[in-house]
């Protein structure tokens, strides 16, 4: 609880202050017609631009006072061909919001990993701002199937796991898994601020919030999935010789000094993944699967709102903003889909899904230390 609210203030960290008048938001744009707007507010458009950058607000017509001028100015500079180009940047920025669902990871997996590493989740839901839509039911049902059959595409991620340089393995993967993650944050975030701070939004010219804000919905409902997983979901780490709990020494059967949250999850320990059943655990995973899928559909509509409606991006721009948070999405579910694959792969059927435990071979117990020496118990 205090890994989430401390993700929900660092969150809300990109959003500025709403009552404070931009003077900044034409300072610069994206190269394709950055230096065509700026000839433009130093030449015909310089008397309300100066207006502009005083900041002093007509208090009868409010904020977009000085703020529509400048923007009339510019457009009616603009020719016919570039506001066609105009629009039709528009419509690709619009799209943005349906692009990243159809290639983003769903709310369920991205909360799976958060079970299992709440650090690694919570910098896929600020890496990744792709929400895939689904239903309530198809979200329980995402769970259920997870823990009754585990991640349906091998990767080979079990091999890795008994492999006799699977310390090196452990640390590469690691190291790949967050500096990809990390890259994809820092992506989304100076996107988020680009576009917040240094772009005009069309329904709300006066205002510097919106993409961020946009940014910002889709980390909430990613983190509120993880927090619906898990008021529903027990995960415990055992000894796979008689059943011990290891949630005092996660990892003991590794052996080693790095923190258990930066260990990919097919070289944890064994573990087992149980529903939690209950009126209270029920109620609670269901009321928050309820306001997952209505905020789903909220961030969707105000998304598209937002980036359909900034101004004064070319069309090569706005091929290279998609291009950009296509690309985290993609890296981000791709860490998403090794990280499931690799919990398959150290998952324990339990009895209230497989009717008791499988036989576990010998060799699928991790008992040596990562230079393959036998680890005392």
């Amino acid at each position: 609880m205090k890994l989430f609210t401390a993700s929900l203030a660092t969150l809300f960290a990109l959003v500025p202050a709403a009552h404070a008048v931009p003077t900044h938001q034409f300072d610069h744009f994206f190269p394709g017609w950055n230096t065509r707007v700026q000839d433009i507010l130093k030449g015909a458009c310089a008397e309300p631009y100066a207006v502009y950058l005083t900041g002093k607000v007509n208090e009868t017509e409010g904020k977009q006072s000085i703020v529509n001028p400048v923007i009339d100015c510019v457009l009616e500079e603009f020719p016919e061909s570039r506001k066609a180009e105009l629009a039709t940047g528009a419509l690709v920025l619009g799209l943005i919001p349906t692009i990243l669902q159809s290639i983003g990871s769903s709310t369920a997996e991205t909360a799976l990993v958060g079970l299992r590493s709440p650090l690694l989740g919570f910098l896929i839901s600020a890496g990744s701002p792709a929400v895939s839509m689904m239903r309530t039911s198809d979200f329980a049902s995402s769970i259920v199937e997870f823990i009754e059959k585990g991640d349906t595409r091998d990767f080979g991620m079990g091999k890795l796991r008994w492999s006799s340089g699977r310390g090196k393995w452990a640390f590469l993967i690691s190291l790949l898994e967050y500096a990809a993650v990390g890259g994809a944050v820092a992506n989304v975030l100076h996107l988020a601020w680009n576009l917040g701070i240094y772009a005009v939004a069309i329904f709300a010219p006066d205002t510097i919030f919106g993409v961020p804000l946009w940014t910002l919905g889709a980390a909430l409902i990613h983190l509120a999935g993880c927090l619906a997983v898990g008021v529903r979901v027990r995960m415990r780490y055992v000894d796979s010789r008689n059943g011990d709990d290891y949630n005092n020494a996660r990892t003991r059967p590794l052996n080693t000094w790095i923190p258990h949250q930066l260990i990919p999850a097919v070289f944890q320990p064994a573990m087992t993944l149980e529903l939690r059943h209950g009126g209270a655990n029920t109620f609670w995973f269901y009321t928050l699967t309820w306001i997952i899928s209505i905020g789903i559909v909220a961030q969707v509509a105000f998304g598209t709102l937002v980036l359909s409606g900034l101004l004064f991006f070319s069309l090569a721009d706005c091929l290279i903003i998609v291009g950009r948070y296509s690309l985290s999405a993609v890296v981000c579910r791709a860490v998403v889909r090794l990280e499931l694959s690799g919990m398959t792969a150290a998952m324990i059927p339990t009895s209230s899904n497989k009717g008791g435990l499988e036989t576990i071979e010998p060799e699928q117990i991790v008992l040596t230390t990562w230079k393959g020496q036998p680890q005392d118990m």
